[in-house]
């Protein structure tokens, strides 16, 4: 008869793997033991290790791929995201309270973008101002903001700041989209009021200006929201 899954034991096989990876045992892209190794090594069955292996999943350190194996991932934004969700779910934070935090990394995205931006990064984000000045299309709208802003954060290169707002946009990705087309579309000249904001952004991180970009993306925000 097989032994019952039990929290505790599961955990057992949890906290392994986790210390595994705080001690760069194992690395992203490195394939687990199988699971008949990982429980004759932990002394748990193979339904345990399993189960964990899904818990594992589920928090971003393991991507499953039947008939492959479990591989160390390293999609932690996945974890910020479900507990954003769950916050904003049962109202511990509102939209407002999303709106505030997003503005507070873009600022500080900003100002470590000055310092670190590559100069693909500069072009990349002069390129996206451009596209968003010519197409009319709302989706492609929709999708190019989107990655102008991500791409503000990555230029940061701070990797804490960037899990945080890939997290958060995994959470808020639908409310932005209606945010911007029922906002944006009804304000009189509304997307070409938004643009200066971009230009005035893209413009400022290009000459390192950091008064000009600080005050763009709180006039973006004010206006915005």
């Amino acid at each position: 008869m097989q032994e019952p899954v039990t929290s505790a034991a599961c955990g057992v096989v949890v906290d392994y793997v986790i210390g595994q990876v705080e001690r760069k045992e194992y690395n992203a892209g490195d394939r687990l033991p199988p699971e008949r190794v990982l429980a004759q090594q932990l002394k748990v069955n193979r339904t345990t290790v399993r189960e964990a292996i899904k818990v594992l999943n589920y928090l971003g350190f393991v991507d499953s791929n039947h008939g492959s194996g479990n591989y160390v991932t390293n999609t932690y934004d996945k974890t910020f995201g479900k507990i954003m969700k769950i916050m904003y779910l049962r109202d511990i934070v509102d939209f407002d309270g999303f709106t505030v935090f997003r503005q507070m990394l873009e600022l500080q995205s900003f100002e470590l973008a000055i310092k670190n931006a590559t100069e693909a990064q500069k072009a990349e984000m002069r390129q996206i101002v451009d596209l968003l000045d010519i197409t009319a299309d709302s989706g492609l709208r929709i999708s190019l903001d989107n990655r102008f802003h991500t791409l503000l954060v990555e230029a940061s290169q701070n990797a804490l700041i960037t899990i945080n707002f890939q997290a958060l946009s995994n959470v808020i990705t639908e409310y932005m989209s209606k945010v911007f087309l029922e906002t944006v579309s009804k304000k009189t000249a509304g997307f070409e009021r938004l643009q200066e904001f971009h230009h005035a952004i893209a413009d400022a991180l290009t000459d390192g200006d950091r008064e000009k970009g600080i005050q763009a993306i709180k006039d973006h925000f004010s206006w915005l929201y």
